[in-house]
């Protein structure tokens, strides 16, 4: 296959992991000249050393999500703006050559489940594809494809230059990620970029159940814009009325389905509406919808039941890397045995102080372990640095009753120990697994 705009093009790519590795297949399909810089030595017939290398020849420098452009910023990224080479990733390629409809999500949490409910009920009617942040990176999704649902992180938006999405999806909004991006007014900027270089006839569907959105939804032009909410019915947008999903555009109040089948929680309400509002602008009607949504079984490593043991529950909760993705656990679970800890992140869990009373004991992991000790000490929740997942799953097993909820929700992310959130879960249930009965 060959794509005559990157055809002979020298091209550098920068990071050598899932997506630099994708990055560098499809640009060998598309008959690039292909410079990697990563920050080890490759074993690859493209590597190059940063150093001595003539960076005026380069025409494009594609980063990975993990690269640097603001702060810390990446030596190759620093080469490339000297020489004014245009910064591009594997996102801008993908909107170049493909011809089929995109809807993106993004939002500091429930973008995975969103993302995927949309892919399940697609499927139902076209030929959808799943990825980005979620599974595949995009340039290793099939061709010819009618939809292209995919998750997109900050990290990724940070770096996309050729945006305009058929379909673009704001969840929400909380504190995270903010040494990345230079404090809250850079993650907020970087998350509103979803929303740029509109499209003809596309749609804009944001969340106002949090301050940030509402205020970006005063400021941000759109042909057609649909508010969403977990909490209420928007004027003109889509939400909820006790147990009943209400669509309200032109403020007309049409109920969805009464008691519609949804998934556990105020949170994923918010994720309904935004799958639905997704829906009816490309042509799935109500049925089909609520259709799908009954046979929609939820994500791997968000409130997961793994296994029952003398009538304790084993829940992996392992995505939940942020305060709030770790409160709607919270919530609803009683008598939990709390596995926390890993690579702490900026909002800490000073905001689940008013959950603690549900917490029959803690048991710390990771790097955070010693700081929220010290924390959860305070505020009297028993508790014990144990150091591993395996010895957290032991002593969690040793002292769980009948009734209790022994439930790894981290509030952090997972690389001082794991090679991410999903295998942090694995590892989880394994160990789960292992316990005898």
């Amino acid at each position: 296959m060959m794509n005559f705009f990157y055809e002979s093009k020298n091209i550098g790519v920068v990071g050598y992991g899932k997506t630099g590795y994708s990055t560098v297949r499809a640009l060998e399909k598309f008959g690039a000249n292909i410079f990697l810089f990563d920050d080890k030595i490759i074993d690859s017939p493209y590597y190059q050393s940063l150093e001595n290398f003539d960076w005026q020849k380069l025409d494009l420098l594609v980063v990975s999500p993990g690269i640097h452009l603001w702060w810390d910023i990446h030596p190759a990224v620093k080469h490339a703006r000297r020489f004014f080479i245009p910064i591009i990733n594997d996102l801008d390629i993908f909107q170049s050559v493909t011809n089929g409809k995109v809807i993106a999500i993004t939002g500091t949490n429930g973008k995975s489940t969103t993302t995927a409910l949309i892919h399940h009920i697609f499927q139902n009617k076209y030929k959808t594809e799943i990825g980005g942040n979620f599974g595949n990176p995009v340039l290793d999704l099939r061709k010819n494809s009618d939809f292209y649902v995919l998750e997109l992180s900050s990290y990724q938006l940070e770096s996309c230059n050729l945006l305009g999405f058929d379909t673009a999806i704001l969840l929400n909004i909380t504190p995270d990620h903010l040494t990345r991006h230079g404090g809250m007014e850079g993650y907020i900027s970087t998350k509103q970029k979803i929303f740029a270089n509109t499209k003809e006839n596309s749609t804009a569907i944001i969340g106002i159940d949090d301050e940030y959105c509402r205020h970006i939804l005063d400021f941000i032009s759109h042909p057609k814009i649909i508010k969403i909410s977990g909490k209420e019915v928007p004027e003109n947008g889509i939400g909820w009325h006790e147990n009943n999903l209400v669509d309200n555009r032109e403020n007309q109040f049409r109920i969805v389905g009464r008691n519609i089948p949804r998934l556990d929680g105020d949170h994923n309400r918010q994720n309904i509406a935004a799958a639905y509002a997704a829906s009816v602008s490309n042509g799935i009607n109500a049925k089909i919808f609520t259709e799908s949504l009954v046979t929609f079984s939820g994500l791997e490593h968000r409130q997961e039941l793994v296994k029952s043991i003398n009538g304790a529950l084993y829940v992996n909760d392992s995505k939940a890397t942020n305060a709030d993705s770790v409160e709607q656990a919270l919530k609803r679970f009683e008598n939990i045995i709390w596995i926390l800890g890993g690579r702490p992140k900026e909002d800490g869990i000073e905001s689940l102080s008013s959950y603690f009373s549900k917490i029959k004991y803690a048991f710390l992991i990771g790097e955070a372990a010693e700081k929220w000790h010290e924390f959860l000490s305070k505020n009297h929740v028993e508790n014990e640095i144990v150091f591993t997942l395996e010895n957290a799953v032991k002593k969690s097993y040793r002292i769980a009753q009948n009734k209790d909820v022994v439930l790894l929700s981290p509030a952090c992310a997972s690389f001082d120990q794991f090679q991410s959130f999903e295998d942090r879960g694995e590892k989880f249930r394994k160990f789960v697994e292992e316990l005898p009965c």
